[in-house]
């Protein structure tokens, strides 16, 4: 997740396709690649009618700390600043986020690589501007502290809160 050529990169094409794999199964919530179409409330799927849950979608976003070519850790205070100025505003009814140590393996070296991360989990109803949301959060955080990559990973589902 940090300097070129230490971890995969993940382009605008390779994480749309991970999406609409995900979302393969579930076509009644996919409008367009990680897209997720408002369902008609009538409609819903059996399994979240049976948990009194509705159609959501489960997004986990993957952020690696270190900065490349030994431009050191993004501090806490980066971090909450940037939590506050680009997640928040676009996820404002909640998110949860917890610290992890991330690994990768570099494609073309073989080496493997460690750092910091944290990974923020968010479970929203399916929205048009979902895709737009994401793309922002991922780039800001990709040009605020020159990252390569954020992972990203998107499930549908049924939720209750």
């Amino acid at each position: 997740m940090t300097a070129a050529g230490t971890s995969p990169s993940f382009s605008i094409r390779g994480w749309r396709g991970l999406c609409i794999a995900v979302l393969a199964g579930l076509a009644p919530l996919a409008a367009s690649p990680c897209v997720a179409r408002v369902p008609d409330a009538t409609a819903q799927p059996a399994p979240c009618m049976g948990l009194q849950a509705e159609p959501q979608v489960e997004i986990t976003l993957l952020f690696g700390q270190h900065r490349p070519d030994g431009g050191g850790r993004i501090t806490t205070r980066e971090w909450n600043t940037f939590m506050r100025e680009v997640v928040t505003p676009r996820f404002p009814a909640g998110l949860t986020v917890l610290r992890g140590d991330g690994q990768w393996q570099n494609r073309v070296s073989g080496r493997v690589g460690r750092e910091p991360s944290r990974i923020v989990w968010i479970v929203t109803p399916p929205a048009p501007d979902l895709q737009a949301r994401l793309d922002t959060i991922r780039q800001v955080y990709r040009q605020r502290f020159a990252q390569q990559s954020v992972g990203l990973v998107v499930t549908a589902g049924c939720a209750a809160f």
